[in-house]
């Protein structure tokens, strides 16, 4: 049997499950390509030996997921440390404050001594406003907290992240947060919840450890490498394939600022900042399982979001905003790309969509299955 070749482009989750998935069934070659020079993509956390830390190069990345078929296809190839990802804010005045917003933070923000449920919902609903047509997320936070809240705590932290006012994005980014009536301070919800045993770096070198994968690093790809292979699956930027025909998609991008710290303390892994400047939040990897020491020296990492012109055109988050101008922009690209018959696009980049890491995991399968059933 002559299998056929394969090019994916790209080695983060996207990618390396797509190319295992094709591996296993024995009809192809894999070769795995990505410009960067290592795998695992966003998730790559290498270890710090000066510091006996591992941190995430680019932000904490905390696996978690209600589909029990993705974690169980996971855990063949990493072993996990169960993990409840915990948020804090930090007020000014005040101090750290659970986030998402519980009971706790409502007391220590009103200097209230409230414990249940009921005495919560109440206050928060003579704060809270009465949107009655939800057209745009600060709808959706307002109709939730009021609006001294949201601008504290979601107004602020959007205009850093997306350089968005609220009006401007769709309800459903305020969906992705849990509304708290009660003191738990997790951050998902999800029944799954952990972090890799050995790093992600590790899970990434077992999902591309087979006989018919290839990898090659710090290999960008262009399009003369089509003729060489049966079909390519291309987790890069859609508009950058063709060339921005249609203009440039809008993504935004994040600055990372690794500092070594002494006698450094946060109460829990991530703090998210309410102020004006330019940072969003930062995370102390001693508080990660399986990110090594407990000792009083830390390595703390500070994320400042930018366009993604302005980070060596490193994307990271599609944007979406309610005039639909990104979306309607990214179909052309989409049925531009129904017509390349040599070509699948994946993960966020290639498909403009936010997207956890479980969700690209099963995308990806999916799009292998289709291909080899087709």
């Amino acid at each position: 049997m002559i299998k056929q070749r394969i090019l994916v482009v790209g080695a983060g989750f996207a990618g390396a499950v797509l190319a295992r998935e094709l591996a296993e069934s024995g009809h192809y070659l894999i070769d795995v390509i990505d410009s960067r020079s290592h795998i695992a993509g966003n998730c790559f956390d290498p270890y710090d030996d000066k510091m006996q830390l591992r941190i995430h190069q680019y932000g904490p990345h905390i696996f978690h997921t209600n589909d029990k078929g993705i974690f169980d296809y996971l855990s063949r190839f990493t072993q996990w440390l169960p993990y409840e990802h915990k948020v804090e804010a930090l007020v000014e005045g005040i101090g750290f404050v659970p986030f998402p917003i519980n009971i706790k933070t409502i007391n220590l923000l009103y200097n209230k001594s409230f414990s249940k449920e009921s005495e919560m919902k109440i206050f928060l609903s003579q704060l809270c406003e009465h949107h009655s047509k939800i057209e745009n997320a600060r709808h959706a936070a307002e109709n939730l907290y009021g609006k001294e809240l949201v601008e504290l705590f979601f107004a602020r932290y959007t205009k850093k992240m997306w350089d968005l006012e609220l009006e401007e994005l769709p309800a459903s980014i305020v969906a992705r947060l849990p509304v708290r009536y009660d003191d738990r301070s997790g951050y998902f919800d999800d029944k799954f919840q952990a972090m890799p045993k050995d790093g992600y770096i590790t899970l990434f070198k077992n999902l591309l450890n087979h006989a018919d994968i290839k990898v090659h690093l710090q290999t960008s790809f262009e399009r003369t490498m089509e003729v060489k292979y049966t079909h390519v699956f291309n987790s890069m930027a859609i508009d950058e394939y063709y060339d921005f025909e249609f203009e440039a998609l809008p993504y935004r991008s994040i600055k990372y600022d690794h500092q070594y710290k002494n006698d450094h303390y946060q109460p829990v892994p991530t703090i998210n900042m309410t102020d004006l400047g330019p940072i969003t939040r930062y995370t102390d990897w001693r508080l990660y399982p399986g990110c090594g020491s407990t000792e009083s020296q830390a390595i703390v990492s500070y994320e400042s979001p930018c366009s993604y012109e302005d980070n060596n055109n490193e994307r990271y988050y599609p944007v979406k905003t309610v005039d639909d101008i990104p979306q309607t922009r990214y179909k052309k690209y989409e049925r531009l790309s129904l017509e390349n018959k040599k070509c699948t696009f994946i993960g966020r980049c290639g498909q403009y969509r936010y997207l956890d890491m479980h969700q690209v995991a099963a995308n990806s399968r999916v799009i292998a299955k289709k291909f080899m059933l087709s």
